[in-house]
């Protein structure tokens, strides 16, 4: 046997009141027939009404209950009448009377509240799929809609959705259209879909922008299929794909620089034959006793700057050529290698350099490792210096057990809105040249070697060294 279901609150409190009522109501219905003349003519028309009422409240259990009293009560008030004659007969029919009508209650009532429990039920696995849903929309980042494009206000959206726009739904169903979120780059697409969507039955995949309120620029795919039988009806989702379109656009960026690293490598490699060929030509020259001295000068800065762009393939080679095995890596080396490959750029821009190098630092690391930490901090530090007074300081020191990098410039600094994410992965603030990989990758690479990475700017106001950016990178130093 399957356990009897415990009684609701509210189902409690009514069937209290119909046991309450099952006493009071056929007391009161026999004084009301004794007392009133109308009534006369139908005795027991109260007592059945009773009955009634007490089985819709209660069930049968209380109307068993009213009936019994009424029967009780009728006996001791009509023994207590003089003269008045009592008919066994007539009394049992009235009592069956209303045994059948308390079951006929009953019956009804029963089904009444079978179809309520199974309505209630249904009700509850509604809402429990409904939830469900929601949470699916949001974990999956897209919101559900339906398109009429026959009425006036066309679109409504279902609760729960995610908010594709940083906006409450709500808010969004008060707008007479949503054009004005749309990028304008995409407003003319959008439009174009709409006029093709009313002739069309074709499935529908179209990704368009969208301005939050927060100045966000975000990607959103919308999919959707037309309605059968409903004139120009669509239904689909709109997926918010700005981290798929920014993943997408970082590993096109990845691929164009492991690409570039490739034919540097070969470009690098191809240029070594001729250049010792023209080095080894060069010396033969100088030997030569027939030059005078101011070609010899020529021959000689002609050499050294060989020498220089043979040091710069080399250095070119080692980036490509790495090795994932770690060694004791002076840390002074491995800038200054670096510096050599920004010369150039230095001398252009006018950036004076500041070495300020403690003797014997030393971290155990994979040297391609460490030269990429050091490219990415110099290149910012490039990147962000003017062409009047501009400098550049770098610091190697030893702090107790810590091996301590600085990178610091006089540069334009960064914004204190942007600088608790300048090592998030993709994000850029220079929008034409920045990928958004360089500091983020930096800063995996530092963790990797159980170092630490801290940043330092602002725009208003220089930081107590004089700069107005500081990279700092902790290292373990080597025992």
């Amino acid at each position: 046997m399957s356990p009897i279901a415990p009684l609701r609150p509210g189902r409690q409190s009514r069937l209290r009141l119909a046991y309450v009522l099952a006493v009071l109501l056929p007391v009161l219905g026999t004084v009301l027939t004794q007392h009133m003349a109308f009534l006369h003519g139908i005795p027991n028309s109260t007592n059945l009404l009773a009955v009634v009422i007490v089985g819709i409240l209660g069930g049968l259990a209380p109307s068993l209950v009213a009936i019994a009293v009424a029967v009780v009560t009728r006996i001791l008030y009509l023994s207590i009448i003089p003269d008045h004659s009592f008919s066994f007969s007539y009394e049992l029919l009235h009592v069956l009377i209303m045994l059948a009508a308390a079951l006929v209650v009953w019956f009804m009532s029963r089904n009444r509240r079978q179809s309520e429990e199974k309505l209630e039920a249904t009700l509850v696995s509604l809402q429990e799929r409904t939830d469900d849903l929601v949470s699916s929309l949001n974990s999956s980042r897209c919101a559900c809609w339906t398109l009429d494009l026959d009425s006036g206000r066309s679109e409504r959206w279902y609760s729960g959705s995610y908010q594709l726009y940083g906006r409450p739904y709500s808010e969004l169903e008060q707008l007479s259209s949503l054009q004005p979120l749309v990028h304008p780059e995409d407003d003319v697409r959008l439009r174009e879909l709409m006029l093709r969507m009313r002739t069309s039955w074709e499935p529908v995949v179209f990704e368009h922008r969208v301005t939050w309120p927060n100045g966000e620029i975000h990607t959103l795919e919308m999919r959707g299929n037309r309605v059968a039988g409903r004139g120009c009806v669509w239904r689909g989702v709109t997926l918010d794909i700005t981290e798929r379109k920014k993943t997408e656009a970082a590993l096109l960026r990845a691929e164009k620089l492991a690409a570039m690293g490739r034919l540097a490598s070969t470009v690098a490699h191809e240029i070594n034959n001729p250049l010792e060929s023209v080095t080894n030509l060069l010396f033969l020259a100088q030997a030569s006793q027939s030059l005078d001295s101011e070609t010899q000068i020529y021959l000689a800065t002609a050499e050294r700057e060989l020498a220089r762009l043979s040091n710069i393939t080399r250095l070119t080679l080692g980036f490509v050529r790495t090795s994932a095995s770690t060694d004791e890596t002076e840390m002074a080396d491995v800038v200054n290698e670096v510096l050599s490959i920004f010369n150039h750029r230095f001398e252009t821009k006018g950036v004076r350099v500041e070495r300020r190098y403690e003797p014997d630092v030393s971290i155990t690391i994979a040297p391609h490792e460490l030269r990429q930490i050091v490219t990415n901090l110099i290149a910012n530090a490039a990147d962000a210096v003017g062409i009047e007074h501009a400098w550049i300081r770098i610091r190697i020191a030893r702090e107790g057990e810590k091996a301590v990098l600085e990178v610091e410039d006089n540069g334009e600094g960064i914004d204190p809105i942007h600088l608790p994410r300048i090592f998030e992965a993709f994000f850029s603030t220079k929008e034409e040249v920045g990928t958004g990989i360089g500091l983020w990758v930096t800063r995996e690479l530092v963790e990797k070697n159980g170092g630490h990475i801290f940043a330092e700017s602002s725009t208003e106001q220089e930081l107590p060294s004089g700069a107005t950016t500081q990279f700092r990178v902790e290292f373990p130093v080597t025992a």
